[in-house]
């Protein structure tokens, strides 16, 4: 800074214009500081090199009998009150001769605040361990859920989940594990 400016702020605060001037100094350093670092955490969390901001999706996939693919989309980090993805996509290459049958892990099911489920499924059922959907036969060969839902918003941890491809006497079909994490 030029000495002229000390000069003025050293006349008009008195003999404190320096400490006033040091003040300031630091004030600015400390803004600019932070202010890099919630940009650089930004181009961090952009190039996917670690989550940050936000809510990010990750797909696991299975594969069962006759080549019957069962793909989940889902929030591998999200945080609270935020929207978050949820889609199983089931493919069977030789179309389906009945209802498709999805079970997911209650618990995980429960911490989320639900806005709607597309397509309804035609009958649900559940007990301690699993909610239990089942749909009817969509026309061709792929069948798509979508789970319109919030995490709640008191939810500060993270939280393993389920989904499971079952036949219509509940044998397990094909199976995918994920888990979401949870961030403030």
């Amino acid at each position: 800074m030029p000495t002229s400016t000390v000069a003025n702020l050293a006349s008009v605060e008195g003999a404190d214009g320096e400490g006033l001037l040091r003040r300031r100094l630091r004030l600015y350093r400390i803004t600019t500081a932070l202010l890099a670092l919630v940009v650089g955490l930004a181009v961090v969390d952009g190039l996917d090199l670690v989550d940050v901001y936000g809510v990010d999706a990750a797909t696991v996939r299975a594969r069962g009998p006759g080549g019957v693919l069962l793909e989940v989309e889902y929030g591998a980090v999200t945080r609270p009150a935020l929207a978050t993805p949820f889609r199983v996509r089931v493919v069977d290459p030789g179309g389906f001769d009945g209802p498709v049958h999805l079970a997911v892990t209650r618990a995980w099911i429960e911490v989320w605040d639900e806005n709607g489920l597309y397509p309804s499924p035609s009958s649900e059922t559940a007990d301690d361990r699993w909610v239990v959907w089942e749909f009817d036969a969509p026309d061709g060969d792929t069948f798509e859920l979508f789970y319109d839902a919030r995490l709640e918003p008191a939810r500060q941890t993270s939280k393993d989940g389920a989904v499971e491809l079952r036949d219509a006497q509940g044998a397990v079909l094909a199976r995918v594990e994920f888990t979401t994490a949870v961030r403030p």
